[in-house]
């Protein structure tokens, strides 16, 4: 067997069904140019509504379903593995986990179950409050379920935050600081969601730690802090370089264990898989957790990078890393 086809195939999935599509791309876009090629034969795939499609020298070729195939000159490619890119549905909600579970493609994420849940905020901080991880007061609203909003902000108090329930990169997430911004705040989560969280605020420093698969274990990352210069870590402060990312985070050494600790235990208890981000504010020395991330921004400028370059990790490591874990 030459080095050709000791290759594993790899299929770069990107694109995806919701607004942080075009983050997806830049991710998927590190992913082919940082990996090993003398280990991997990568393929970019995009994933949108309109259409399955591989990029191959720049022509859209159409992907088979039924095997997740593309033919490339007459050769049928088929993936030995997917690198799951895509922010959002359907990648980060365990509808392409199902998919590929289905047609024996190995993944870079947790399985259907994991990533179904902790696409779900309102559910995930449900579970991390049984597991006494201490995270905001929160309620989820449905058209069905919607009380007062006086009754709202008795129950979560102001300042709040009112975000679509499943969904990322915060979009048609507001920060609610008087009672007459809570009726806009919650009409604009629901155009984006069916489901809409209302968090209480915390205030502290916020920080993000990633933890990524490790020799037969779990590393956790740095952690970097968030300094945005809007009012809160918006899709603008993430993507559009209104925020100061230091890592690692300006906290003591005993917070960083702790924040670490925590980042490392959710891992284990929600069945994470491939890397993860975990969001924590921490407030008066307790880090409460905001969000977990299962498909966590991995562009040249994002933050689980930075975090595995302070940890002495480069880009082609890491990825290699993740996909030997599969």
């Amino acid at each position: 067997m030459n080095s050709m086809t000791m290759k594993r195939k790899i299929a770069v999935l990107a694109g995806g069904y919701s607004g942080e599509s075009i983050i997806s791309e830049r991710s998927a876009n590190m992913v082919m140019n940082n990996i090993d090629r003398s280990l991997f034969d990568p393929i970019l795939i995009r994933i949108y509504q309109d259409g399955w499609h591989a990029v191959v020298d720049g022509v859209n070729i159409p992907v088979d379903k039924a095997n997740l195939s593309v033919m490339i000159h007459g050769v049928q490619f088929i993936p030995d593995a997917a690198f799951i890119m895509i922010h959002g549905t359907p990648g980060e909600d365990g509808i392409l986990q199902g998919y590929l579970d289905m047609i024996g493609i190995p993944y870079t994420t947790g399985g259907v179950l994991n990533m179904a849940l902790t696409f779900n905020k309102g559910l995930t901080t449900l579970a991390l409050r049984s597991f006494n991880i201490p995270v905001a007061k929160s309620r989820i609203l449905t058209a069905k379920n919607s009380p007062s909003n006086s009754a709202l902000i008795d129950e979560i108090g102001l300042p709040c935050f009112v975000k679509p329930n499943r969904g990322g990169s915060s979009l048609g997430t507001s920060r609610v600081n008087n009672a007459d911004e809570l009726a806009p705040a919650i009409k604009k989560a629901f155009a984006v969601d069916g489901e809409v969280l209302i968090e209480s605020f915390l205030e502290g420093t916020e920080v993000t730690c990633g933890v990524i698969p490790w020799d037969n274990d779990i590393l956790a990352l740095p952690a970097t802090e968030i300094v945005s210069e809007n009012e809160f870590f918006d899709f603008e402060a993430k993507y559009e370089g209104k925020s100061n990312e230091i890592t690692p985070a300006r906290i003591d050494d005993d917070t960083m264990a702790k924040v670490k600790k925590i980042s490392e235990d959710i891992y284990r208890l929600m069945d994470c898989g491939g890397m993860i981000r975990v969001d924590f504010m921490i407030v008066r020395g307790v880090p409460h957790v905001i969000e977990i991330n299962t498909v966590p921004g991995f562009s040249e400028a994002s933050i689980i990078p930075q975090q595995a370059a302070v940890q002495g990790i480069n880009k082609t490591f890491l990825i290699s890393t993740l996909l030997n874990h599969l």
